[in-house]
């Protein structure tokens, strides 16, 4: 028995002194987590309830040349609310009043409806609701002031997540051009201009709290994002609109595959408009494919020019003769065709131009460099156009010429003559018009570009200077006579039946058989080249219209329609409007007419007729009486807009609103708009002056 204690007492003993050593160790455990690895503990504790977040930067936005928002990034919203963070007085004193006002600005659901779907969310703790998507900030912004979210996130509930949607106020208008953003995709100058446009990414640091929801840390431990740079663009999207216009018209009209056309500034080589328009599979046009840069194209008649500035660099002369042999003439096992059967024999250098006459030219070349083809080749690698123009956008095709008259693979006894109208060789359509843009300038060969700076927050990063590719593609004499020969083309050619008693064009008409499988087929390229005014060149346009089918096939009767539409356009809104070329004489007697319109047109064409008017220049519409050589006239109040108020705006953002309501914006300072020169919710017209302050 006294055993059986003793033991008893040693193993309660024991145990004692097991618990005493257990609790020394946790003490000493405890001691070491919070002394001596105590910071590193912590560290790791908060580290588990913080991260770095991602601020995105606002990508940069694309302008046209005279600062049309052509792409841009517009911000929107996300909103959700905790449902939870309310306390039970406000909730309840508030969530009739934010249900209606929830109701009356979105329009998706009754009052009742939102005040059951926040009331249930609260009921089930949930603290991620959503409330609405893509939310403008005019519309975050007032919702900001409804009752409860005025309270703030933590009292009423409202959070906003911001997102960024690319926008492009202009649709598709010359989509293939600007580019589009896409998740790992960007087209045009949007994919040229990435790194550029998309800009440098920040972050800060933000901790998890309760609820789930996560506040940032504080600003010193934050980066702020680099906005994106913005481009602007030598583009006019008034002209961008008439060329993509005519271009569709006739397109219709003749029922083809794709077509093209690009407006140049001769003088410059910049890129006023560039269309690219593509049949579907339903029927419709649309600029999916940029066909200008990087569709090759065996071009045909159109390349008669260069061939006759080599032929004028070798010795001929306008006035010498060429025997057309009634259309029809063998070289070696082929027999080369003009396009339609004619009686004529012994015509003029410029005459045989002038009716493209593919006999006519093969034969001139064919007589100079048959037995010295080199001489030929070396005229194509001395002009430059044997290389890409580098202009801006991805995917320019490398034209394809045979410059090795040695390599018998590919050099025959028929190539001179068949590349002397176009055949054999194949260039893009942008290639081929800044060759003809050089002849239209005097025979300096411009880079074409399509970018004329880069800007952030509206000071100018890089400038882009015009780059010349040639700076004397010929002799000054062989200029002036194929500048004579593009405008016999119109005056007495095969595109005669265009010219106008207004102003001078200049230009070559082309009809190309399309290859197919390897062989000619019975589809045709109908294209023109060419520049307006011919006296004072300003602008140069290539046009090309693949496979008409609606039995009309020819360059002059498809293509230089659609020249002659935008070359009238642009001459009569961007130029100037003189007196009729060839009737000095007519005189006006006056006009009758009641209407109304806008001014400046009415101003116009007013002055045109030599009617006497008396506009002020900030009459914008106005409704006219003329009769005679006189005409009144009241002006018209038509206040089509409302002044939006973008103080407190980013510049980007306040450029976007007021541009896309038809404001011309004037802008001073960086930062956030501070004031704006017209007040806000005043009736304003569209091209309205307005300026805004940044600070």
């Amino acid at each position: 028995m006294e055993n059986t204690k003793k033991d008893i007492l040693w193993r309660l003993y024991l145990i004692l002194a097991g618990m005493v050593i257990v609790g020394i160790l946790i003490v000493v455990q405890i001691g070491n987590v919070q002394f001596v690895h105590g910071d590193e503990y912590r560290a790791m504790a908060d580290s588990m309830r913080t991260k770095q977040q991602e601020i995105k930067p606002t990508r940069g936005s694309i302008y046209s040349e005279h600062h049309d928002v052509l792409a841009t990034s517009f911000p929107y919203f996300n909103i959700y609310m905790d449902a939870v963070a309310p306390n039970d007085v406000d909730f309840k004193k508030n969530i009739d009043s934010l249900s209606i006002s929830l109701s009356r600005l979105f329009k998706d659901k009754t009052a009742a409806q939102y005040k059951q779907k926040i009331t249930q969310a609260r009921k089930q703790k949930k603290r991620y609701v959503e409330i609405h998507k893509k939310v403008t900030l005019p519309q975050k912004q007032q919702m900001e002031n409804f009752p409860l979210y005025r309270l703030g996130q933590n009292k009423g509930g409202m959070i906003a997540e911001p997102i960024e949607t690319r926008e492009y106020p202009y649709g598709s208008l010359a989509v293939r051009t600007i580019g589009y953003v896409r998740e790992n995709n960007r087209v045009g100058l949007e994919g040229t201009y990435d790194t550029l446009l998309r800009g440098k990414s920040g972050y800060a640091v933000v901790r998890k709290v309760a609820g789930g929801s996560r506040v940032r840390v504080g600003e010193k431990n934050e980066l702020d994002p680099v906005d994106g740079v913005d481009v602007v663009t030598t583009l006019d999207i008034n002209i961008q609109d008439i060329t993509e216009t005519a271009l569709r018209k006739a397109l219709v009209t003749h029922n083809a595959k794709w077509g093209t056309a690009i407006v140049m500034e001769v003088k410059t080589g910049k890129i006023k408009a560039i269309a690219n328009l593509s049949k579907t599979e339903d029927g419709r046009y649309l600029e999916n494919y940029n066909h200008a840069i990087s569709t090759k194209v065996e071009p045909g008649s159109t390349w008669k020019l260069f061939s006759l500035m080599c032929l004028f660099e070798d010795g001929i002369e306008l006035d010498d003769h060429v025997d057309l042999n009634y259309g029809k003439f063998p070289f070696s096992d082929r027999i080369m065709y003009d396009s339609e059967e004619h009686n004529r024999t012994n015509v003029t250098v410029k005459t045989a131009f002038a009716l493209s006459s593919n006999v006519g030219i093969s034969r001139l070349a064919n007589q100079m460099y048959q037995k010295d083809p080199s001489k030929y080749t070396q005229h194509l690698i001395e002009s430059g156009i044997t290389k890409e123009t580098g202009i801006e956008l991805a995917g320019e095709r490398k034209p394809v010429f045979k410059l090795d008259p040695k390599n018998k693979n590919e050099w025959y006894g028929t190539t001179v003559p068949w590349m002397s109208v176009g055949y054999e060789l194949e260039l893009t359509p942008l290639q081929l018009l800044t060759y003809y843009n050089g002849i239209a300038n005097d025979g300096k060969m411009m880079k074409p570009y399509l970018v004329q700076e880069t800007q952030q927050y509206g000071v100018t990063l890089q400038e882009t200077e015009p780059v010349v590719l040639n700076e004397k593609l010929a002799s000054e004499s062989t200029i002036k006579k194929l500048q004579e020969c593009l405008f016999a083309v119109v005056d007495s050619g095969t595109a005669k039946h265009l010219k106008n008693d207004y102003y001078q064009f200049a230009g070559k008409t082309g009809t190309a058989k399309v290859v197919e499988n390897k062989v000619y087929s019975d589809k045709y390229l109908a294209s023109f080249a060419g520049y307006f005014p011919y006296d004072v060149p300003k602008y140069s346009i290539v046009v090309m219209v693949h496979s008409p089918s609606n039995h009309v096939y020819y360059g002059g009767a498809v293509a230089a329609p659609v020249f002659r539409e935008i070359a009238d356009k642009v001459y009569s809104h961007f130029i100037n409007i003189r007196e009729p070329i060839n009737n000095t004489n007519t005189q006006y007697v006056g006009v009758d007419a009641k209407a109304r319109g806008y001014a400046y047109d009415f101003r116009q064409i007013l002055s045109w007729l030599h009617v006497s008017e008396g506009f002020d220049d900030n009459e914008e519409w106005v409704a006219i009486n003329a009769h005679g050589k006189s005409a009144s006239h009241k002006n018209i109040k038509t206040y089509q807009y409302t002044m939006p108020d973008v103080r407190g705006m980013g510049l980007r953002d306040a450029l976007y609103l007021l541009e896309s309501n038809g404001l011309k914006v004037g802008v001073n300072g960086a930062g956030k708009v501070v004031a704006q020169s017209i007040t806000p919710g005043q009736a304003v017209n569209k091209g309205t002056y307005v300026s805004i302050q940044l600070n």
